[in-house]
């Protein structure tokens, strides 16, 4: 039918299986244009990291939940510290070819995307100047957060001719912080706040009367 499928899937299994499907569609199908998805990826079985890259399957992550609160705590006495390391391999799939993707789950989650940013860039608790990082290696880079956020998230709902990035002829669809993201230590990143937003070129936020 053509159909493209947003799938949520958590455990190692669950992830397997919705693999398997979309392993199963493209063999039955053929190759398309469908953009495909699975969203939280908490737990990946190691041999299936590279399976996204191979069946162009994107990989949508909620980098605020990458760090060591209370629910990874308690995962913990579930399945382990070995596999809880494990939890949200952001830079394993980006290591392997896959497409990354950024998402909030709000309103379970909070919506602010400079929280997840960061908490993807550093792996600890964004509100936090320091503490234990959940998943040693699997950091990754200011660049790669923002297009996870920006850039892919349009790709992956086909709107990337019209948002995304600001280019030539798509719409102007941007926010100017108080502070270059790019000369700040990565622990202020969810602390700057938007001066002004812009919408399609319209302006439908401003801060201090800008």
């Amino acid at each position: 039918m053509g159909v493209q499928i947003h799938t949520h899937a958590i455990g190692d299994g669950a992830i397997r299986i919705a693999l398997d499907a979309y392993e199963h569609a493209f063999l039955a199908n053929g190759p398309n244009d469908n953009r495909h998805q699975i969203v939280h990826l908490q737990l990946i079985d190691r041999d299936d990291i590279p399976r996204f890259a191979e069946l162009n399957v994107a990989a949508n992550f909620q980098c605020l939940w990458c760090y060591p609160d209370v629910y990874i705590d308690l995962a913990v006495d579930i399945v382990g510290e070995e596999r809880v390391e494990q939890f949200y391999p952001v830079r394993s799939i980006k290591s392997t070819g896959g497409m990354l993707v950024g998402g909030s789950d709000w309103d379970v989650s909070f919506l602010n995307p400079l929280d997840a940013i960061e908490t993807a860039v550093r792996r600890q608790d964004p509100y936090e100047e320091s503490g234990r990082i959940l998943g040693q290696d699997q950091e990754i880079d200011l660049i790669t957060a923002l297009d996870m956020y920006t850039r892919n998230a349009a790709y992956i709902m086909r709107l990337e001719d019209k948002t995304g990035s600001v280019e030539i002829g798509k719409r102007a669809d941007l926010i100017v912080l108080d502070r270059n993201l790019f000369e700040i230590p990565v622990t202020e990143i969810n602390e700057a706040r938007v001066l002004l937003t812009i919408m399609d070129g319209k302006t439908v936020y401003s801060a201090n009367g800008i």
